[in-house]
């Protein structure tokens, strides 16, 4: 009697736990674990409503319908790998930094021995740059809106809640130069100056025109590429600079602080730009002509800017905006952008 050979068995592999990022061939990391694949409205319908319903309509005319190509949007990373929880530990440290400065500084003193120069500079750049910081955020809460992967929708988030630190931190110290000196319109001019100081109309008229960029790929230059950087050059690197010229070092340090979440800003936004290069070649070409359209916006904020946060003693209008325009190159220039003028 022959007896019959037993059928190997064919071992098939089953889908594993991380097998949302497809064939991987690592272990995923876990900000990748945290990040990935989060982003509720890229299906069919993305509200889970009627596809004519006004939400849905806005996404497919303003996010879908961009002139930026990408295959998979999920293959982003920021190069922070930023997460809820390293974000929140991260800033918790930075607040505690920042309250030991504010009561070290308030214990001896400061606002009191603060010359007439340094008033001056403050009563003009820093208290009404509570408004600029507050459009910031309504445009990179923007970008978190409409942004089509969660790895950018998550980047523009973190840059969001960071804007709604320093427009904590400007009304701190607007209270508290106001309780100091009451007649200088510490808490009381600052929208006058944002809505009629000639120096701040050419800032607050790229906040405003930003506003009405609705495409996430227009939206996401004129913001992150040209109003956010410029901006931030401006009223934090070279106002610290300026602050530290006239005597005022504790708003120094704290402009200081903030310019650390400006530059964590920079760097996901040229990872992005990189990507999105790799992604389809034609996308620089996207990119460079949004940035030849918004760049005019860009320049006469510095040529303004650079007057608002002059002093006597410290770098003149001139030397400001030549430093404003090279940080702002050295954004652009890494990933084959520039800034026409």
């Amino acid at each position: 009697m022959t007896q019959a050979k037993a059928t190997p068995r064919t071992r098939t592999r089953g889908l594993k736990t991380w097998s949302a990022f497809g064939n991987l061939g690592r272990r995923p990391t876990e900000y990748e674990i945290l990040t990935h694949n989060l982003n509720h409205t890229t299906g069919p319908v993305p509200l889970e409503l009627g596809p004519e319903v006004h939400g849905n309509v806005w996404l497919r005319e303003h996010r879908d319908a961009m002139k930026l190509t990408v295959p998979d949007w999920d293959a982003f990373r920021d190069p922070d790998a930023v997460t809820y929880g390293s974000y929140v530990a991260e800033q918790d440290d930075q607040e505690t930094y920042v309250e030991c400065l504010l009561e070290q500084f308030d214990r001896d003193g400061y606002d009191q021995w603060l010359s007439p120069q340094a008033l001056d500079l403050l009563a003009a750049a820093l208290t009404p740059s509570r408004y600029l910081a507050h459009g910031l955020q309504m445009l990179s809460a923007y970008l978190q809106q409409l942004a089509v992967s969660s790895y950018v929708g998550n980047c523009a988030a973190f840059q969001t809640a960071d804007q709604l630190r320093r427009v904590q931190l400007t009304a701190y110290r607007t209270t508290q130069l106001r309780l100091t000196h009451e007649g200088r319109g510490f808490g009381t001019g600052e929208r006058h100056r944002w809505e009629a100081d000639p120096n701040w109309q050419p800032i607050r008229k790229a906040i405003e025109l930003a506003f009405v960029e609705y495409d996430w790929d227009r939206a996401f230059v004129v913001t992150n590429l040209v109003v956010k950087p410029v901006a931030d050059l401006l009223t934090i690197e070279q106002l610290s600079r300026q602050a530290t010229a006239v005597g005022a070092q504790l708003d120094a340090l704290v402009l200081e602080n903030l310019w650390r979440e400006s530059l964590r800003s920079q760097r996901w936004t040229s990872a992005l730009v990189t990507f999105l290069g790799e992604a389809d070649g034609g996308n620089h070409d996207v990119l460079q002509g949004y940035l030849d359209e918004f760049a005019p916006l860009g320049e006469a904020m510095i040529s303004s800017g650079a007057s608002l946060v002059t002093v006597a003693g410290g770098r003149t209008a001139a030397e400001i905006a030549d430093q404003v325009r090279s940080g702002w190159s050295a954004l652009l220039e890494p990933v084959s952008l520039r800034a026409t003028r």
